[in-house]
Order: C-alpha cells, then structure tokens, then sequence
C-alpha cells in the first residue's frame, strides 16, 4: 500500500468516521472503498450483488432475496455475507409470517 494524505472537511471527517465505526472499519479502509466504488470499472453482476448488498445491509430486502439477486442459494449467500463481514439481519414475528404468505 503506498500512504496518500487527502484534506477532507470537517462534515466528511465527521460523516466517514461515524459510518467507520458502524461498520466497524478504519477510517482509511472506507476510502478505499469509496475510491472502488469510484473509480473501478465493475461487471454489471459485480455492480448488481454491490447493490443488492447495500439493500439488505439497509433492511430493504431479505437474506431470500438478496440470495435471488445475486444468483446464489441461501446457504452460499451466508457464507458470501460472513466473509464480507455483514452481519445476519434477523426478522421478527411479524415479518416471518408475511413472508410464509407470500411464500
């Protein structure tokens, strides 16, 4: 890795250390993530699990769906989490019996 210093405002200091913590990350592995994100030239399938991703992390979709999205069965989709360092959202009463009526 090569050290780059970058000026950053006092909200983006702020903003990119708040959502660090949360992700339990470092300050510098968020920008270099936000730089990939950026800058890379991504597959479609790459851009869509990146999306699909950030849906579930945000609660919008299901461990279902996002397996359904990214191609993979339910089981690979855990493992494809556990090694992103994403947590398992879990769901409530309510939202398993919604789900077992659509199902």
């Amino acid at each position: 890795m090569k050290r780059t210093n970058v000026l950053l405002t006092e909200d983006q200091h702020k903003a990119v250390k708040a959502y660090a913590k949360r992700e339990g990350k470092t300050l510098g592995r968020m920008v270099r993530e936000a730089l990939d994100v950026a800058y890379r030239k991504k597959d479609p399938l790459e851009r869509r699990r990146e999306t699909a991703l950030a849906a579930y992390r945000e609660g919008f979709i299901s461990l279902g769906k996002l397996a359904e999205v990214m191609g993979l069965d339910p089981v690979s989709a855990r493992a494809y989490l556990r090694d992103a360092g994403v947590p398992l959202q879990g769901q409530d009463a309510a939202e398993i019996a919604r789900d077992a009526g659509h199902a």
